[in-house]
């Protein structure tokens, strides 16, 4: 395909794919290994630990750890071990704001850069382990039925559970942890008008307390100083990564911009920086401007004005006349994408057919 901007044929070689740097794949191989030796050393001999973590959201929340019994607890051994395992035989990449993964792909990324994990992190790495749970279940303590349970305003029960915590380990020093995400009531759930009865002695007692449901499906993983996760929305929707993807969507778009007159230009900035599908339409532009350093040459106003009479199909509108002529950003849902797919090149014929398309995600082939 050849680019309908104009004097393309004079531009630089582009491309728009995931590129790791040799720096960021050597580190990645080191950690696989450094996982797979964890993960052989936990396997022998496995202890875990589980945590309700509560709050508002996970940015003011704090771990609890709670018991299981011992059956359930060398269960969740295994599933984060099995869940890390899973996550061994995926393909690594580096974090990128602009990617979506494949069923056989993991993002790989700093904790540091993750700061409400983080600062769960390093709460959970605290707390004391617990590798001793009781034998066999204690018995439930039930009361009178007509009783409720006793809270004050400060119980821990009044806050909403975001998310559950689970960590296979050999040591305080060698562990995994798995990380699953809750919205409130979902983890756990005081009983409000079900009542729930389990069988002690032929008896079916009543149980007003909370109850905890566990399920062996995890969000991200924790090793190391390193995150680990298989949807891109888990990082920045979930675990307040979004500030970085944010900062680096509104420096990108000043970069490209800083020869265009655009009429809505602020609108447009804002849109970029808090518009998920337009931050990682940036994190495409910024690789580009990074690698190839002759193509913010090509982002003026004369030039994709030029662009867009020679391509009356493609929908961007303009304002003023002669020397004062600019873009106009249109905020409507079927426009606003308009201007940024522009600045990343995605607007493209076809040498064989010449027709055009509009392509998101492009490969510069060698000329």
């Amino acid at each position: 395909m050849t680019d309908t901007r104009a004097d393309s044929s004079s531009g630089p070689a582009r491309t728009a794919d995931l590129e790791t740097n040799s720096v960021e794949a050597t580190s990645l191989e080191t950690l696989r290994v450094e996982l797979t030796a964890a993960i052989h050393a936990i396997q022998v001999d496995a202890a875990a630990s589980n945590f309700l973590v509560r709050g508002r959201s996970l940015s003011d929340s704090a771990p609890r750890a709670i018991t299981f019994d011992q059956q359930t607890t060398m269960e969740v051994a295994a599933d984060v071990l099995s869940y890390a395992e899973a996550i061994l035989a995926k393909q690594w990449l580096a974090y990128d704001p602009s990617y979506q993964l494949a069923s056989n792909q993991a993002l790989v990324d700093e904790l540091g850069e993750v700061p409400e994990l983080g600062r769960l992190h390093s709460a959970l790495q605290a707390a004391p382990l617990d590798s001793t749970p009781p034998a066999s279940t204690p018995p439930v303590s039930t009361g009178p039925a007509s009783t409720p349970p006793v809270s004050t305003k400060d119980d821990p029960l009044n806050s909403h559970v975001v998310a559950t915590v689970h960590r296979a380990w050999k040591s305080p020093t060698l562990g995994l942890t798995a990380y699953r995400l809750k919205g409130p009531g979902i983890a756990t759930r005081r009983p409000r008008g079900i009542r729930i009865l389990v069988p002690r002695g032929g008896i079916f007692e009543r149980i007003d307390t909370e109850v905890v449901y566990y399920e062996p499906g995890f969000d991200a993983l924790v090793f190391g100083d390193h995150v680990f996760v298989t949807s891109i929305t888990t990082l920045q929707r979930s675990l307040g990564s979004t500030q970085r993807a944010r900062a680096m969507a509104t420096r990108t778009f000043a970069r490209a911009t800083s020869k265009l007159a655009i009429e809505g230009a602020d609108e447009l900035a804002a849109a970029v920086a808090t518009d998920p599908a337009m931050v990682a339409k940036m994190a495409q532009l910024s690789r580009i401007l990074d690698n190839e350093l002759e193509y913010a040459a090509l982002l003026t106003t004369d030039r994709i004005l030029a662009f867009l009479d020679r391509n009356p199909h493609v929908p961007i509108a303009t304002t003023g006349t002669g020397s004062e002529r600019r873009l106009l950003f249109e905020a409507s849902p079927q426009k606003r994408y308009l201007i940024v797919k522009a600045l990343a090149d995605d607007y493209l014929r076809s040498e064989l057919s010449q027709r055009t398309y509009e392509v998101g995600s492009k490969v510069q082939l060698p000329d």
